[in-house]
């Protein structure tokens, strides 16, 4: 019997291999992002790219990046003032009660000239006053 010679296997593409660049039209479908803007965050530097001849690929962590800056942060928690969802009325009827139980030093930060400063105790006033309604199973206080 004749041996043959082993002749090595070619690989086989391994199908778990995620990319680590893909060009603008495919980065542009994957993030959702248009084609003009995504030239507009390359040309502010937002996003790296390099260049290969004509060719322009995007490295998978420049887009990794790109969507953490994006993301929030714990404490990043950005909620917008009462006074952008609650009707100004409801919101000093409520401050207005609840000036009686607030302690002193929130009295002063209510009367301060800092305006962050006298939002986020009015905010602090109004929050608690909420939390007030509820009881410690987080159901309403019905009051007849």
């Amino acid at each position: 019997m004749k041996e043959r010679a082993m002749r090595p296997a070619l690989s086989k593409p391994n199908a778990d291999l995620s990319p680590i660049t893909l060009r603008v039209a495919d980065a542009c479908r994957i993030t959702g992002i248009g084609r003009s803007k995504f030239y507009e965050l390359i040309k502010a530097g937002e996003i790296g790219v390099i260049k290969v001849g004509a060719i322009t690929l995007v490295p998978m962590t420049s887009i990794d990046a790109l969507l953490q800056r994006g993301r929030p942060t714990a404490g990043d928690c950005t909620r917008p003032p009462l006074a952008d969802v609650m009707h100004p009325f409801l919101a000093n009827a409520i401050l207005t009660a609840s000036i009686a139980s607030t302690p002193e030093a929130v009295r002063r930060d209510l009367s301060s000239a800092d305006e962050g400063r006298r939002g986020k105790a009015e905010d602090g006033i109004v929050e608690r006053m909420i939390l007030a309604l509820y009881d410690r199973d987080d159901q309403p206080v019905v009051v007849r």
